[in-house]
């Protein structure tokens, strides 16, 4: 899929929970809070894609993001693969590759 993401937002790699190993179904409100402490553990997000306006990111870049950032940010189907957009002034810190 050929697109340009325009402006000062970045696309971030989503990441995939671990499956579930238990038989217990949980309700749509008590998933959102189990996703909500795991944002606490993602620090070295994936960038899938870059807008045409930010600086200092790259497609590849590991970066972290605040959780308030991650909560509100949007988020993409791109074909089964979820994605998170961010304004890259949201972007605190890149790590070294």
């Amino acid at each position: 899929m050929n697109f340009k993401l325009r402006g000062n937002r970045v696309l971030l790699d989503k990441p995939v929970q671990p499956e579930k190993k238990t038989d217990i179904i949980l309700n749509e409100v008590d998933e959102k809070s189990i996703e909500k402490e795991m944002m606490k553990k993602w620090t070295h997000l994936n960038v899938y894609a870059v807008g045409d306006k930010v600086e200092g990111v790259k497609v590849g870049d590991k970066v972290y993001t605040n959780t308030n950032a991650l909560h509100s940010a949007e988020v993409i189907d791109f074909n089964g693969n979820i994605k998170m957009m961010v304004k890259d002034f949201e972007i605190a810190m890149v790590w070294d590759q």
